[in-house]
């Protein structure tokens, strides 16, 4: 058996948080969650994550910084979508420059977000029907 794939998920905004939570977790994904982009940093050291759905604009440090910082400690091990409500080329570029492999556009749909982490970070074929949550940090 497998073992479960964890998503690391970053969002300041605490109604927002929760429901990315739950759709991955709804998915049958492992979810680490919290506010700051500091603490993200030291959670995915404490969590084998396998991706990271990150805010750009967080306290602690921004989700660029996140994303370059968990590059250089896992590089591929950890692929990562950086999210913004701010959707300009400049901030895409520099959200691939980071290390980002998507870029999602607030608003996105389930779908959209699903698909983006799906698209390297397949979800278990057979979801649990228990939901299962490691941290959330930062509320």
């Amino acid at each position: 058996m497998s073992r479960n794939r964890t998503v690391l998920v970053v969002e300041d905004d605490p109604d927002l948080r929760a429901a990315l939570e739950l759709l991955l977790i709804r998915q049958g994904y492992h979810v680490v969650a919290t506010g700051d982009g500091l603490r993200a940093v030291e959670l995915a050291g404490q969590h084998r994550i396998d991706a990271a759905v990150v805010d750009l604009l967080i306290p602690g440090q921004s989700g660029f910084q996140v994303a370059l910082d968990l590059k250089a400690r896992y590089g591929d091990a950890v692929r990562v979508v950086l999210m913004s409500g701010i959707a300009s080329q400049a901030q895409k570029d520099y959200a691939f420059a980071a290390g980002a492999e998507q870029f999602l556009a607030k608003p996105f749909t389930t779908s959209q977000l699903l698909s983006a982490v799906a698209a390297f970070c397949p979800p278990p074929s057979d979801p649990p029907a228990a939901t299962r949550r490691t941290a959330r940090i930062g509320q």
